[in-house]
């Protein structure tokens, strides 16, 4: 599996051109009511990958192209309700606060708009990329810059309480950040160098670390972590999934399974979609309680919608998938050759978002 996510990536940006297809369709589970094209101007060489996630609010959708505009589309229709040109890309989902919108772009510039008339409020540059989404608590924000660095704000004003910035030796990696997890008075963090670690809310220092990859490259911890019980569950796809004390930060148990794919709680057990093509569903002591492979290509992301699983694959298929049987009962391929997905499958309960790292944007109902 070594390099195998970094392997996905290349073999993506290295192609120079695309083989449209028609998207299959056999069954109505995954009805797609519309779709938008994102895709940027480019010449022939490296393929824009898109690795952001559209965000479902109030029944908008909002995304940002890789062309630098963050667009509002009514959920139903697609029609566009606002869109602001921000002059730099955007590769990171939103975050909503009091009746705001925030994300950031390459050039490191944070923008907060009004959900509905795209009004600015402010804007201010932090000075690393932003490919993440913030994290809105407790009227703070929490921003995950690509340059190793963490950011805590007022997210009134914008006024920046403290920075964390990472020294991280490893010369090979792959730049992603997780989502932070916010417990009691600590933030939990993955790191690009292998480590994950908690960081006091209030100054920002450093409580504890762990290192969960053993491996010198590509040793990201970019799976988001999740509470689940008494343990943080989180890892990194070039090791095994792991369970953290979130008090000392001790491993407390190995779960023996790689995956990219964010790990999903429902209840008391874990849904994990592997590197191997596999949907596994698990208690929290890590018994197998269910196995499916789905896909000859490693699993990029699962959900839960209208209660089935939503699984994506590398080979660019959807597939809705019955938790209770296994069986896959409708799948949805993406149109494209070298399409997948990378971040999140959004979902409302009636709506589910997907943007595929050709940059296109599907809403299905």
């Amino acid at each position: 599996m070594k390099y195998l996510l970094l392997i996905a990536l290349f073999s993506l940006m290295g192609c120079g051109s695309f083989k449209p297809h028609a998207p299959e369709k056999e069954t109505t589970f995954l009805n797609n009511i519309w779709s938008k094209n994102l895709d940027t101007e480019y010449v022939s060489g490296n393929l824009p990958i898109g690795l952001g996630a559209p965000r479902i609010f109030n029944d908008i959708v909002y995304m940002g192209s890789l062309d630098g505009v963050m667009s509002a589309y009514d959920v139903e229709s697609g029609r566009v309700l606002w869109s602001q040109d921000e002059k730099t890309p955007l590769n990171g989902p939103v975050e909503f606060f009091n009746d705001h919108v925030v994300y950031g772009g390459l050039s490191g510039r944070l923008f907060v708009r009004h959900y509905l008339t795209g009004k600015l409020k402010y804007a201010i540059d932090l000075a690393a990329p932003v490919e993440s989404a913030p994290v809105f608590h407790k009227d703070h924000l929490f921003v995950y810059l690509r340059g190793h660095q963490f950011v805590h704000m007022d997210a009134e004003t914008g006024k920046i309480i403290w920075v964390y910035k990472r020294a991280v030796p490893v010369t090979t990696t792959l730049q992603r950040t997780t989502k932070p997890l916010i417990l009691g008075n600590k933030v939990i963090v993955g790191f690009a160098d292998g480590f994950i670690g908690a960081l006091s809310m209030a100054e920002g220092l450093l409580l504890w670390e762990t290192k969960l990859v053993e491996n010198s490259k590509f040793v990201d911890v970019d799976l988001n972590p999740i509470l689940a019980g008494d343990m943080i569950i989180s890892g990194s796809p070039e090791g095994e999934l792991k369970a953290i004390n979130p008090e000392s930060g001790a491993i407390v148990r190995t779960f023996g399974v790689s995956v990219m794919a964010h790990p999903l709680l429902k209840g008391e057990q874990l849904i994990l979609g592997t590197n191997e093509g596999e949907v596994i569903i698990m208690n929290l002591n890590g018994e197998v309680l269910k196995k499916m492979k789905v896909s000859k290509q490693p699993i990029s992301a699962v959900t839960w919608w209208k209660q089935m699983l939503i699984v994506a694959s590398y080979d660019g298929k959807i597939q809705a998938v019955d938790p209770l049987t296994m069986k896959v009962i409708d799948h949805f391929n993406l149109g494209n050759d070298y399409s997948a997905i990378f971040s999140d499958i959004v979902t409302t309960d009636d709506f589910l978002a997907l943007y595929s790292s050709r940059n296109r944007l599907y809403l299905f109902h």
